[in-house]
């Protein structure tokens, strides 16, 4: 894979953040719901996630010039924390509500996961082989349904991104064996331990392990906020009535502070910018991006949770993208890295909207076709 040439590289990405703004503001609407984290709330925040995740990977691995899209492209590691963050919420959420033995709780949720994820790899299979003559050994592919990709090769795997399989998959797998009602906070510490044994001792010497390490605890943090909400009605109460019923400064004073520290936390967040500190990590041995990277990242990640609960208004734009997240995750990349023509043929910023509307679409038809098979090994099954 070759990177793609563009030119006008500020004046494109002026645009796209102008059209992005007017996109963002203008499908705002009066909020429907009181709860401090409801259903369209999530999907707002995983539109947001994908978003992050589909501007850095235009700019930092398709086009020749990392500027193009900045700073929207610096986000990426909070929008996969975000999808982090809301699988931990999502589950928990579920198991309170619903508990499930372990064998239930894979048959349902491997479904959901692994009925798009599995057309969507054999598609690419096949097209690989037929139209640009790239074929796979047979370990790789087998390897690669059963949802292992210990690396994050652009140019040589069949799809990079699919790193994040591997990794959520540890955390479904262990969700139902440690799950517990009356401690999910424990649960939830015992999950991130793991995760940092890990990344840290590396046992399956997974390559793409230095992208795991920067998001070790955010699925936790989604279960704690489950915990909490179903634990502590009183706060929860209070926390609803400064959301809903202030009407003094006190809550656009929050609102405003967590848009600047987010947007602070994403403009450092990297051991670069905190120089004394990751001097000070590496004189006790302990890895900078586990800790700096990581945090900076989480801390970002919180404010914008913040930010969003205490919103009164809906936003359908990141609505419509977050129903059809995941389904635009497991396409995007392969496509503009192995099938582009778009970037080839239109304006940078033309290009952005126009692979935009393509992901949508095609993550409507998955759905169409995943969706009802989906119900239908349920019951099977």
């Amino acid at each position: 894979m070759t990177t793609i040439p563009i030119t006008n590289v500020p004046e494109s990405t002026t645009i796209v953040i102008f059209v992005l703004l007017a996109l963002f503001l203008l499908s705002f609407r009066k909020t429907q719901h009181v709860d401090l984290f409801p259903i369209t709330l999530t999907q707002e925040l995983k539109g947001l996630g994908i978003l992050t995740v589909i501007f850095a990977h235009i700019s930092y691995m398709l086009v020749s010039d990392y500027h193009f899209l900045y700073p929207l492209s610096i986000a990426s590691g909070v929008g996969v924390d975000l999808f982090l963050f809301m699988s931990g919420y999502g589950l928990s959420i579920g198991m309170l509500k619903k508990p499930l033995p372990a064998l239930e709780f894979y048959k349902r949720r491997m479904i959901k996961i692994f009925i798009p994820f599995w057309l969507v790899l054999f598609l690419l299979f096949v097209a690989d082989a037929l139209f640009l003559d790239v074929h796979y050994s047979l370990s790789y592919m087998a390897q690669s349904f059963f949802g292992w990709f210990p690396y994050a090769r652009g140019e040589i795997d069949v799809n990079s991104p699919l790193w994040y399989i591997t990794w959520i998959l540890m955390f479904y797998i262990l969700f139902p064996l440690l799950f517990s009602a009356k401690r999910l906070w424990l649960s939830a510490i015992l999950l991130s331990v793991i995760a940092h044994v890990v990344v840290i001792f590396n046992p399956f010497d997974l390559q793409s392990n230095w992208l795991h390490s920067t998001h070790t605890i955010s699925f936790s943090l989604g279960m704690l906020l489950a915990w909490f909400l179903y634990n502590k009605p009183e706060v929860v109460a209070k926390l609803q009535f400064f959301r809903n019923e202030s009407t003094g400064a006190g809550r656009y004073i929050v609102i405003g502070s967590m848009l600047f520290l987010g947007a602070y936390m994403v403009l450092h967040a990297t051991s670069d910018a905190w120089v004394t500190l990751s001097s000070l990590l590496k004189s006790l041995d302990i890895s900078s991006r586990i800790f700096i990277d990581q945090m900076s990242s989480l801390v970002a990640m919180l404010a914008v949770l913040i930010v969003f609960s205490l919103k009164r208004v809906d936003n359908k734009f990141l609505y419509f993208i977050g129903v059809y997240s995941y389904e635009i995750y497991l396409v995007h990349w392969p496509l503009m890295a192995r099938y582009d023509i778009v970037f080839h043929t239109l304006p940078a910023w033309l290009a952005v909207f126009v692979w935009l509307v393509i992901f949508v679409a095609l993550g409507w038809l998955l759905q169409k076709i995943t969706t009802p098979l989906g119900m239908w090994m349920d019951k099977k099954w």
